[in-house]
């Protein structure tokens, strides 16, 4: 994964080419802390600008503070403190740079793959590998990550009975393209699948993901979750 595209705005973001400061009325409360997705880290800096010098660089799952919130043109910066290393100074706040939902890093032994997942949640390692949010959470029923030596040795989709309603690609896992693929289930609520195999150490992984029900699937937390994934041997 590039640095430049973890620590900066997300791809297609706009800039006022004249730095003009720009406040939304009324400004939205900024939230209590913020957790880092990116990971290759988040770049904190002196003054809300990405061209001010840089203080740090917030490590993955590091937990920050925000005390302010500026907007300036098109991008919202939040003034933070890293709770581990107590540097304080201004981040970009984007999505696929930093979520308000508290979260925990997971580092699968011995594979060593890792990824971000809701703190709250509770966890059952090995292969696959299981998460399950607690009754009526908002974003989600069960999370669940498998490894394989060949594609066919994964698990057959969809996991629970259900349709395909469509795919969304490009979906980018560790710098892997892929799609992801959304049924509608039996049940009630949605299933999000992404299948990928990576080309170094070609392991195979499917990451699957259960929404419970709502008007629409809503894929997005699920792709924020895939954006923190880290897989040795493949940087």
């Amino acid at each position: 994964m590039m640095l430049v595209a973890a620590c900066g705005p997300a791809t297609g973001s706009s800039r006022m080419a004249s730095g003009e400061r720009v406040r939304a009325t009324p400004t939205p409360k900024a939230p209590n802390s913020v957790w880092v997705l990116s990971p290759v880290g988040l770049n904190v800096h002196t003054a809300p600008s990405e061209g001010a010098p840089r203080v740090e660089v917030a490590a993955q799952d590091a937990q920050l503070t925000v005390s302010g919130r500026d907007q300036v043109g098109s991008q919202v910066w939040l003034r933070i403190t890293d709770q581990d290393s107590n540097a304080q100074g201004w981040i970009l706040d984007e999505s696929d740079l930093v979520s308000s939902r508290s979260l925990s890093l997971h580092v699968q032994a011995p594979a060593g793959w890792s990824i971000l997942f809701p703190s709250n949640w509770s966890l059952a390692a090995g292969n696959p590998c299981t998460f399950t949010a607690p009754p009526h959470d908002p974003d989600g029923i069960s999370m669940l990550v498998q490894t394989a030596t060949d594609p066919t040795q994964l698990l057959q989709l969809p996991l629970h009975p259900g349709r395909q309603l469509r795919q969304i690609s490009p979906v980018l896992v560790y710098g892997t393209t892929t799609y992801l693929t959304i049924y509608a289930l039996n049940s009630g609520g949605y299933e999000f699948d992404v299948e990928v195999q990576f080309p170094k150490t070609n392991v195979a992984y499917l990451f699957d993901f259960r929404q419970g029900s709502r008007p629409q699937p809503d894929p997005a937390f699920f792709e924020d979750l895939l954006s923190t994934v880290i897989v040795p041997g493949e940087s």
